[in-house]
């Protein structure tokens, strides 16, 4: 029996809070890194790149989290797993926020330890160090929440009423790492207009917390923790723990991880939010010739995984599911919802940083807001618009929601390359990007759905951590084959056209206008190929899935059918 469903939303709810704080966390650093370096004392021209790692080890870390917690949830159970990882989370927030007094004084003492003769690194490094070690920390931690909660959902709701809960989940997943670089920004302002009130204002009160700067963001996690730790303890207290006696595709999960590995390496590190500015794109091509062996390493990996998968008892991810159509055509779409939704990611950034023209610090800082707000007009309405996805896919299945979505989007993407130029108004690109977001939207909850619904009780956890893992799959691939894009066709148009040419930068943003509308058809032809899948899938609805589920159950003559003939054969036997 399941448990109230109005109970169960409001666990839902809180257990939506790490989901949104674990996946903010993964781009809230792009908008402090600059802070972090100059507060550190490092060196910009020479450890920026270094830096960088917060981000990219946070992404790494994240997507290996979310391949094989959802199935040790499933072998271990949902909530052991669920707080397990959330305190790993807290305490790698709290390792960030003090890394630089014991945890730089304990990597002092190791290095002299083992390498006595060297000269240890600087006081700076050693602290950055240990940042990007607890960032990895936090990020195993919160890479567990989005599919544990997805697969909690299986147990707190009945298979007819899971589309929208599904959909909750995975809109609060993709909202938070989008808005992550928008919160960081205001919040290291905020912090910097108001510290000195907000540090007196908690002294009156006999608090001596100093003046709250980026490491308060990494301070707040832990508040947000506890809340759900009780959530957690009182919500699930009268849910059964289903535990399954399997044995863990160790091997399987290393070799999915190395894939991983070697993939970062080889697409540069590639953060979520692509290049932005001239530098990342020249940066970017100094590297791209360094890819194409990791790149074949990596796929050779994929490949030894997919075959130990075919061949192990209980592998992390079943391939058998993919012999289901709705399945099958689920994956192939998610991939494309993913690379659709990077080409956004990527488009409104660029635009922006380019169109601002100068270069000082406070011009970036302006350009940077402008592009975060622009860019909550793509991931609101997206999250907002899982909900009447689900809504319709308890209605009428998987297909119209995604079918319908996909085609909204896919004229949205029409809409901004036939539009978009160098003076197009900014509420134009956020009302476009809006329909975009609310197309990519409507398939959330029917996608997930799809495929949690297919898996058996003892999968549900793998199975949602392929939904989140193959919309960043295709997110990567847009992004790295967005920066090849980019950085070919502009070069090879602007020396083609700035022959004579006095004023080049107005040249360089015409040509960067040109490309990024031409990315955007790319955009719309992925959301028909989408399209074309969506119109394989069969099924879904609440009505049929409740039929599906008393027939399982024996409720219906169906159902008692089934289960006086797998009586009569047991007793035969």
């Amino acid at each position: 029996m399941h448990p109230n469903l109005r109970r169960s939303w409001t666990v839902l709810a809180l257990l939506c809070i790490p989901v949104f704080v674990g996946s903010l966390d993964l781009t809230v650093v792009s908008a402090i890194l600059p802070e972090v370096v100059v507060s550190l004392g490092l060196p910009p021209e020479s450890r920026l790149d270094d830096a960088a790692w917060m981000v990219t080890g946070y992404l790494l870390a994240y997507t290996i989290s979310m391949t094989f917690t959802g199935r040790l949830s499933d072998l271990l159970g949902r909530r052991r797993v669920f707080v397990a990882f959330l305190l790993l989370f807290m305490f790698g927030s709290y390792f960030v926020a003090v890394a630089h007094t014991w945890p730089a004084e304990t990597y002092l003492r190791i290095y002299r330890e083992f390498f006595p003769d060297d000269r240890p690194p600087a006081p700076e490094i050693r602290t950055l160090h240990m940042i990007i070690l607890g960032r990895v920390l936090q990020a195993l931690g919160a890479g567990a929440m989005a599919p544990v909660t997805m697969a909690l959902v299986a147990d707190l709701f009945p298979k007819h009423k899971r589309a929208r809960p599904i959909g909750l989940v995975g809109a609060v997943d993709t909202v938070g790492w989008v808005l992550g670089h928008l919160y960081g920004g205001i919040m290291v302002r905020f912090f910097g207009a108001n510290g000195a009130a907000i540090r007196d204002a908690m002294a009156r009160v006999g608090l001596d917390l100093g003046v709250p700067d980026w490491r308060t963001l990494f301070v707040l996690n832990l508040g947000f923790g506890l809340i759900t730790l009780a959530a957690v303890f009182i919500g699930l207290r009268g849910v059964p723990q289903q535990r399954h006696q399997q044995r863990f595709d160790l091997l399987g999960a290393s070799l999915l991880t190395a894939a991983l590995i070697t993939l970062t390496f080889g697409l540069g590190g590639t953060p979520l939010e692509g290049p932005s500015n001239a530098a990342d794109l020249a940066s970017a091509a100094a590297t791209s010739h360094l890819s194409w062996p990791l790149l074949g390493s990596a796929s050779v990996i994929f490949l030894l995984f997919l075959l130990v998968e075919g061949r192990t008892r209980h592998p992390l991810t079943n391939l058998q599911l993919f012999r289901q159509v709705n399945v099958s055509a689920a994956a192939f779409i998610n991939i494309c919802v993913g690379f659709s939704l990077a080409i956004g990611l990527a488009a409104l950034p660029i635009m922006v940083n380019f169109r601002a023209g100068e270069t000082n610090a406070e011009v970036i800082q302006q350009a940077a807001l402008v592009a975060g707000v622009l860019l909550s007009g793509l991931t609101v309405p997206m999250a907002l618009a899982a909900f009447p996805g689900g809504w319709l896919t308890d209605r009428r299945g998987y297909r119209l929601p995604t079918a319908t979505g996909l085609a909204l989007s896919g004229v949205g993407f029409v809409f901004c390359s036939l539009t978009w130029d160098v003076d197009t108004p900014y509420w134009v690109m956020g009302l476009q990007m809006a329909v975009i977001g609310v197309g990519l939207g409507m398939t959330i909850a029917p996608l997930a759905s799809a495929v949690i619904n297919a898996a058996g009780e003892t999968e549900r956890g793998s199975a949602s951590a392929l939904v989140l893992a193959l919309r960043l799959v295709g997110m990567t691939l847009a992004l790295s084959s967005l920066t090849t894009y980019i950085i070919s066709e502009v070069n090879r148009r602007f020396a083609n056209s700035s022959a004579g040419v006095q004023d080049t930068s107005a040249l360089y943003l015409e040509k960067i206008v040109e490309v990024v509308n031409e990315a955007f058809l790319i955009g719309a032809a992925v959301c028909l190929a989408g399209l074309l899948a969506a119109l394989l899938m069969r099924g879904g609805s609440a009505g049929q899935l409740a039929q599906e589920t008393a027939a399982d159950e024996g409720a219906t003559p169906l159902g008692r059918a089934r289960r006086a003939a797998f009586t009569l054969a047991s007793n035969k036997s």
